[in-house]
């Protein structure tokens, strides 16, 4: 029988998933469990992403002047915007099959897009983390070339880069037949009965890890350093709302994918131990919710509760995070013409 012929007798007996698989009546199937939780998960990424992220791609593109800042929060929109888009094909897997049912080109093109947009997202994380460090260690000279070309140069490498580690799950991604699940079909890395395969999915795996993650958390905590160095020593303001919504931004990138990264690592070890087979998937949808928090955090930094502004429209608080860096930056320009000896204390954007 060939595996075309087996996949389709089994998928009248697999379509609904409740009766796929019998069950003793007094046991718990962590996998269904798991992927219930995964429909709840996928379901908030994707209305709450979507829907907060198409608002901020409008207003950094369409209702802001263009500013270097507003160049990296549109391009971190646009990566979430598209992530979420693809988990819908996720989401139907997880509600509808217990196998894969949509070829391998989505296969592939579902992995592709996953990654791309962590790979993006970190990357985008280290250059603004670099922008804010080397704005306040050299306010002159980075004047010559913190441009909205450069920035926009700069994002097009971070793309790039994104895309080209991400391509190997592309190449590598694949379907088979699950042994563990009736020989129906999976979409994973896993290459069963290959050596290769198994030696592809540990590099990738530490190089997404090392590069994923990692390396970025450096950069960023090494520039975090210094900067916090720099403002103390020149007690500059502590209040900047770029500076506080920069460091949220890294912070909900790094809670919601440092678990998810450390059960991959766990999974390489133990693939079938209980608390990975749970672990995992519950954090592979907190690390895809991070694609939906930005938009809330920066509402959040835009609205000024002490003075009540809640009943204000949403555009115009997320217009206001995006619209104050820019009008600083002017004034602090205005500020340098007349008092030089102020520079080093004014430049902080």
């Amino acid at each position: 029988m060939t595996r075309e012929e087996l996949i389709k007798a089994h998928i009248s007996i697999c379509r609904m998933k409740p009766n796929s698989t019998a069950q003793p009546s007094n046991s718990v199937d962590i996998d269904k469990v798991m992927d219930m939780v995964l429909v709840v998960l996928y379901s908030i990424t994707i209305i709450l992403g979507i829907t907060g992220n198409g608002v901020v791609i409008w207003i950094t593109g369409c209702k802001v002047k263009r500013v270097v800042n507003n160049v990296w929060f549109l391009n971190l929109a646009v990566a979430d915007f598209i992530f979420c888009l693809s988990r819908t094909i996720s989401l139907a897997k997880n509600l509808f099959y217990d196998y894969w049912p949509f070829g391998e080109f989505l296969c592939k093109f579902n992995g592709f897009f996953k990654y791309a947009n962590m790979f993006c997202s970190v990357f985008l994380l280290a250059v603004i983390s670099m922008d804010r460090c080397i704005s306040v260690l050299y306010p002159l000279s980075i004047k010559e070339w913190r441009t909205l070309r450069s920035a926009s140069f700069i994002s097009l490498i971070v793309w790039a880069l994104a895309v080209s580690f991400s391509l190997p799950y592309f190449v590598f991604r694949q379907t088979s037949l699950d042994p563990s699940n009736g020989n129906l079909t999976k979409c994973s890395l896993d290459i069963p009965g290959s050596e290769d395969g198994r030696r592809i999915q540990l590099v990738l795996y530490t190089l997404r890890f090392l590069c994923g993650f990692m390396v970025p958390f450096i950069i960023i905590t090494i520039c975090y350093i210094l900067t916090a160095y720099k403002l103390k020593q020149t007690r500059s303001p502590k209040y900047s709302r770029s500076l506080k919504l920069i460091a949220a931004l890294v912070a909900a990138f790094f809670f919601c994918w440092a678990p998810y990264h450390a059960f991959l690592l766990a999974k390489m070890v133990k693939k079938k131990s209980p608390v990975v087979r749970v672990g995992l998937p519950l954090f592979k949808g907190l690390a895809y919710l991070n694609s939906c928090i930005n938009p809330i955090l920066y509402f959040f930094m835009g609205v000024n509760f002490k003075k009540k502004q809640l009943g204000w429209k949403l555009s115009s608080i997320l217009k206001r995070v995006f619209v104050d860096d820019w009008e600083h930056s002017q004034r602090t320009m205005k500020k340098e013409s007349s008092s030089p000896a102020n520079t080093l204390e004014n430049t902080v954007i």
